[in-house]
């Protein structure tokens, strides 16, 4: 009887323990809650925190609200948001970027809440939503199988490129067709496959490659097939470009032997830039004087429809085979500029084609000693002889123009 009244007892007291123990973890995680709520009402006194989970809630809708409406400072460059995130202590592990957001919102309660859609920043001012803006002009070029028209922006010149039906191929497809199938429409639209796709392989091209050699790209839409309106709202490929001049490489004669360093060192640049391109070795097959335009005083390349990155192919064969000896030897079969076959191709030889054409179209004219003061026309007299033998590269002639525009006469 003793023994249970004692193990009574005992049993008791563990459970007293075992609830004091209780107590005072209950009471110590109480007094963390209460201390981080005194430091969350010292940083900011306009939310409060009474308990309910309800106006826990309508605090951190508010808070959202509040950092959305940031959006002005963001689109202005303005990264307030992460001074916002600071204040209330929240964590950014990853970087914020200006974003547009609609303007479009949603009513939770008290609190009116953005919609969650966003819409990324574009590089481009014109797209399918706003090219019908465009008021056309008249036509200022006309190509194999597009044409461009002169048009204005919103009170800026643009140039406008469109597919045209005037192609040979094209017309002679046009023409086979009869108007009054029931599939005219489709089969019309194969008619314009060859041309569209020259055209959206310039704006692939430009999507990819960035340098101030070419013409800047300012928008483009892309919709379905092609028709003959000049309404540009229904027209079915559309790609619009800053506005340049036409030039006469005569009258680059006329410049000043410092424009024409300057010109020269542009144009190197643009060559060295074709030949480690982001698309490898670029050539331009059809180079030509009209494919360049005067724009903000600098020269750029106009028409990518007919630039690749193809170098051409060569063969490497047996030559003799002598007593179980085999000799292999590199025929240049395809190289120009005796370029050595390397795996089947001529690598290389897109350089030396974009050099050789630049001298015969530019360099030819721009770089003339007699235009230059006497100390710097032995140089140039070396660098025109490297030039028509092809034997420089973009690289070195960078090297010597950029030291020759520093030359004070």
């Amino acid at each position: 009887m003793i023994g249970f009244v004692l193990v009574k007892r005992i049993s008791k007291s563990y459970i007293l323990v075992v609830l004091m123990l209780y107590a005072c973890v209950t009471f110590r995680m109480l007094e963390y809650v209460l201390q981080d709520i005194a430091q969350t009402d010292a940083s900011n006194k306009n939310y409060r925190f009474d308990g309910k989970f309800e106006i826990q809630l309508e605090n951190v809708t508010f808070l959202i609200n509040k950092l959305l409406h940031q959006r002005n400072n963001l689109n202005s460059g303005d990264f307030s948001l992460l001074k916002l995130l600071r204040e209330h202590n929240i964590k950014s592990e990853v970087d914020i970027k200006p974003v547009l957001f609609n303007i479009d919102y949603v009513v939770s309660g008290a609190y009116p809440i953005k919609k969650r859609v966003y819409t990324p920043t574009s590089k481009y001012i014109i797209n399918c939503k706003n090219v019908n803006e465009i008021d056309l002009k008249r036509k200022i070029g006309h190509g194999v199988s597009k044409q461009t028209l002169l048009g204005d922006f919103r009170g800026m010149p643009v140039a406008v490129k469109i597919v045209t039906r005037h192609q040979r191929e094209v017309r002679n497809c046009i023409e086979k067709l009869n108007q009054s199938d029931t599939e005219f429409l489709s089969h019309r639209a194969k008619c314009f496959m060859f041309s569209s796709m020259k055209l959206m392989k310039e704006i692939l091209m430009l999507e990819q490659l960035s340098h101030p050699g070419f013409i800047k790209l300012l928008g483009y839409c892309v919709r379905n097939e092609e028709s003959d309106t000049m309404d540009l709202s229904e027209r079915g490929l559309i790609s619009v470009y800053e506005l340049g001049t036409r030039i006469s490489v005569n009258s680059l004669q006329t410049l000043t032997w410092q424009e024409r360093i300057q010109h020269s060192l542009h144009l190197a640049r643009f060559l060295y830039y074709l030949e480690f391109s982001p698309l490898g070795s670029l050539r331009i097959r059809d180079f030509k004087e009209e494919h360049f335009l005067m724009i903000n005083g600098t020269l750029k390349m106009i028409d990518l429809d007919d630039v690749d990155n193809l170098e051409p192919s060569c063969s490497v064969y047996i030559n003799e085979v002598e007593h179980g000896n085999v000799t292999f030897e590199s025929r240049n079969k395809g190289c120009d500029f005796a370029i050595p076959c390397h795996k089947g191709l001529c690598v290389g030889f897109n350089a030396k084609q974009n050099m050789k054409f630049m001298y015969t179209l530019f360099f030819n004219v721009l770089i003339r000693p007699t235009a230059f003061p006497n100390p710097l026309s032995g140089d140039l007299r070396n660098v025109l002889e490297r030039l028509d033998g092809n034997r420089i590269s973009a690289a070195e002639l960078i090297a010597i123009l950029d030291k020759l525009s520093g030359f004070d006469s």
